[in-house]
């Protein structure tokens, strides 16, 4: 069994460290981290609703996601969820807003969707002119950027493609915009957007590294990934059940996530448990995964003290 044997930290104390080093300049600048808190729920409750508030006013996304309702063992379905948390709206309207600006054409009506014909008329040229610079300034951005997975420069091609003319992309859902949340058009269908292949297992992790680029693109300095852990280190739960293999398969999920970090610019996972993690059911806790502790065991203290810089940190009020 695992054990920290130092005081708590307070969860004010653990915010102010990962508000000035994390949140304040390192995160907008393309570095990430991933951060494991153990506490009871009333110090839970005040880190999540701080570090939302960090979030916002440094102008990262957020999302929270729950073993007790995704399967977060499986890459995909995690990826899938934080999709369908996202708005969606807002990221593909601030996009296409900066790259119009960036090639001189300011966006008429900030905050607001228009056609392609519409923005012709606004910019008092041909809408076929128009339509062939945006196709233009789409390639070079997206297609020809070699960070994005292939089949996602595509999918994003077509979501905005879809935004700028709705009637003609069949608006918020087309196959692609079903790929990307993980329903299941038709292949035949996926390959009129140039999309090649389903998400799954083996290809999600570059999706995921696709889409914090993407996100920044769009604007957003970052993203607060909160991963709630507690239901599936309890062995009664009243959620989505995890046999202990299911555990084994989350906490491989988490070391990649870690490995991946110099690749995932902006991204800051907060995962929150509670003494399940640690000293709980024997066939649950971190330490049947060795791989994964050795990665966020805080083995270097300072004196009696728990550094609140280290990967996993316990919390109370």
């Amino acid at each position: 069994m695992l054990e920290i044997r130092t005081q708590p930290l307070h969860p004010g104390e653990w915010l102010n460290t990962i508000g000035q080093e994390y949140f304040s300049g390192f995160l907008a600048a393309g570095g990430a981290a991933a951060k494991f808190v153990i506490g009871d729920e009333a110090a839970h409750e005040e880190i999540q609703s701080e570090c939302a508030v960090l979030a916002r006013h440094h102008g990262l996304l957020q999302a929270h996601l729950s073993t007790g309702e995704t399967k977060l063992q499986m890459v995909q379905e995690m990826f899938f969820a934080l999709v369908r948390a996202l708005p969606w709206d807002g990221l593909l309207q601030r996009y296409l807003e900066e790259l119009f600006t960036r090639h001189e054409y300011p966006w008429p009506s900030p905050g607001t969707a228009l056609g392609t014909s519409e923005l012709a008329e606004a910019f008092g040229i041909a809408p076929g002119i128009m339509a062939r610079h945006r196709d233009q300034w789409l390639s070079r951005d997206l297609w020809d950027d070699p960070r994005l997975a292939r089949d996602f420069r595509a999918a994003m091609i077509a979501l905005c493609l879809a935004r700028l003319d709705p009637h003609e992309g069949a608006g918020p859902n087309t196959p692609a915009h079903q790929w990307l949340r993980g329903e299941k058009p038709s292949l035949s269908s996926l390959r009129d957007f140039d999309i090649t292949a389903r998400i799954t297992r083996t290809n999600a992790r570059a999706m995921l590294i696709s889409l914090c680029h993407f996100l920044r693109k769009a604007g957003a300095s970052g993203l607060l990934l909160t991963l709630d852990l507690r239901p599936a280190t309890r062995k009664n739960n009243t959620g989505l059940r995890y046999t202990p293999s299911a555990v084994m398969d989350l906490y491989e999920v988490l070391r990649e996530l870690i490995d991946d970090l110099e690749h995932l610019p902006g991204l800051f996972i907060l995962g929150v448990a509670d003494l399940g993690l640690i000293a709980g059911d024997p066939k649950r806790t971190l330490d049947t995964y060795k791989a994964l502790e050795m990665r966020i065991w805080p083995d270097v203290r300072p004196g009696d003290r728990q550094n609140p810089l280290a990967p996993l940190v316990m919390v109370s009020l």
